[in-house]
């Protein structure tokens, strides 16, 4: 693409944005996005969780990127995963192989 033809882009792009801006939403796409609820975890679960993916509390500390004392906490239950965590856990719970597969974790 040379310089004109990303000019013209640019400038085309703008003038929908502006459109958009001022109401007339013809020409811009739009998409609605629905982001489902953070699941909470309790202890056990968070204990079970680490067991069927066949790690450590260092190793799933790694995984989770915390530390060890915090993976301890969370599955005594005197503290609680925060959002981030809590989406990471959800993800692992539904695909306990993400972290392989993406070679995150090696077995």
């Amino acid at each position: 693409m040379n310089e004109d033809q990303l000019f013209h882009e640019l400038k085309t792009s703008l003038g929908q944005a502006i459109e958009y801006a001022e109401g007339n939403s013809t020409k811009a796409r739009k998409k609605t996005v629905a982001i489902k609820e953070l699941a909470t975890f309790s202890a056990q679960e968070i204990k079970d969780l680490r067991l069927q993916m066949n790690l450590t509390q260092k190793s799933f500390a790694a995984l989770m990127g915390v530390s060890t004392k915090t993976v301890e906490a969370w599955e005594r239950g005197t503290n609680h995963p925060s959002g981030t965590a809590r989406r990471l856990l959800e993800i692992l719970k539904n695909e306990p192989h993400v972290a392989e597969d993406q070679q995150i974790v090696s077995v």
